[in-house]
């Protein structure tokens, strides 16, 4: 197999690569008499993706160039991670490639991607090939009921209302709207998520038949894939689906040169759990209400108890520095005066007959100036007068 690929189109085909890519990680590539086809499928196996370029594609195409046999084709699988090394930056492709070779021998190991690039640069890529096996999904999509035309606009912008985190995309399609929300399992627990729903009518699409009205749930990973895709090529997006658990296929195509297929396993949505999940919601926003209204008529409490409350008004300083008795004096007035009781409530109180008799307190050093003799250079500790009850040890 031989073609070549002129600037204008090399842009294109590296656009698709870089879209198959967020589908699988391996590239299938076959060579048919009038068309070469490009397929991926995810790890899942729950998308598959086919896109067919046809030989006016090319401005040269012969699928059977080392061969004088007229055979079948030419099949092989490459690594996508290979094929996008090849097609880097697809965007300015255009403007650097002024031609691309393709070139795939049956007794070869290598596919070969030959970059004919400005100012007669040549970059040549041998990819080598995985496998020779090709593989096709069966579906359906000319006898369905269910057919949208939908500019990619619409979708794309009905996309960023949505989560980054939504794993799924569930498509309730009736004859009077078009409804997109995010699937919701139910056992997650509803305050801690954000639903989505948009409603889209049948005037902002380009065509709109639904002769079966269903619900169908899909990925959004690469349903974003493929929005990005039609995006990029300025081309619109077809649905075709039927109900639910059939797969649903999204075209995207120009009607001369190209032509790519985007299937979607679609899953049976809970409509119980989903149904649940809305009265949920409304339940729990009724007893938010409630509660809010209950709190307002109650008079909220402090987050301090009084007594704390109190302490803290009437003083607050970190540290105070207070004035503290001699402990010879304390001891004896506590043995002597007996002035400490017990009441029925077990607090400690006073007796006033007995503090009466009580004497003044001595002049006392406060915590501050004691500290500080002991730390002066010409502190003397003979100067204190008094039994000292523990000497220093030091003999100096």
């Amino acid at each position: 197999m031989k073609c070549h690929v002129p600037g204008a189109n090399v842009k294109v085909l590296g656009r698709t690569v870089h879209a198959l890519a967020r589908f699988g990680d391996e590239l299938y590539l076959e060579s048919l008499p009038d068309c070469i086809l490009l397929r991926t499928l995810n790890a899942a196996e729950s998308a598959y993706a086919m896109v067919k370029f046809k030989k006016n594609f090319f401005s040269y195409f012969n699928y059977n160039y080392y061969s004088t046999e007229d055979n079948e084709g030419l099949k092989c699988k490459i690594s996508m991670k290979s094929a996008l090394n090849t097609f880097k930056s697809p965007t300015h492709m255009d403007k650097q490639v002024e031609n691309l070779e393709i070139k795939l021998d049956a007794d070869a190991c290598k596919l070969i991607f030959q970059l004919k690039c400005r100012h007669g640069i040549v970059k040549t890529h041998f990819v080598s090939i995985l496998d020779c096996k090709a593989m096709q999904a069966v579906y359906t999509k000319d006898s369905v009921p269910n057919r949208i035309t939908s500019p990619q606009r619409i979708l794309s912008d009905a996309l960023n209302n949505f989560q980054s985190s939504d794993d799924q995309l569930t498509v309730e399609a009736t004859s009077q709207s078009l409804i997109l929300r995010n699937y919701i399992d139910c056992s997650i627990d509803l305050t801690k998520i954000i639903r989505t729903q948009i409603s889209l009518k049948p005037a902002e699409f380009d065509s709109y038949v639904i002769g079966t009205e269903t619900i169908i749930t899909f990925s959004l990973k690469e349903f974003r894939a493929l929005l990005a895709f039609a995006e990029a090529l300025n081309l619109p997006l077809q649905l075709h689906f039927e109900t639910t658990g059939r797969p649903a296929v999204f075209i995207v195509h120009n009607g001369i040169t190209f032509e790519a297929h985007f299937v979607l396993a679609t899953t049976k949505p809970d409509a119980a759990s989903q149904t649940t999940a809305t009265q949920n919601t409304s339940v729990e926003r009724k007893k938010r209400k409630d509660t809010t209204s209950t709190q307002g008529s109650v008079k909220k409490k402090p987050h301090l108890d009084i007594d704390v409350s109190k302490c803290l008004d009437e003083d607050s300083h970190l540290f105070n520095f207070v004035e503290i008795p001699d402990e010879n004096f304390v001891n004896t007035s506590n043995k002597q005066n007996g002035c400490l009781t017990r009441d029925d409530k077990n607090s400690t109180k006073v007796d006033a007959m007995d503090c009466d008799n009580i004497p003044a307190s001595p002049t006392s050093k406060t915590i501050k100036s004691v500290f500080k003799r002991c730390f002066e250079s010409t502190f003397d500790p003979r100067s204190i007068q008094g039994v000292i009850l523990a000497e220093n040890s030091d003999s100096e």
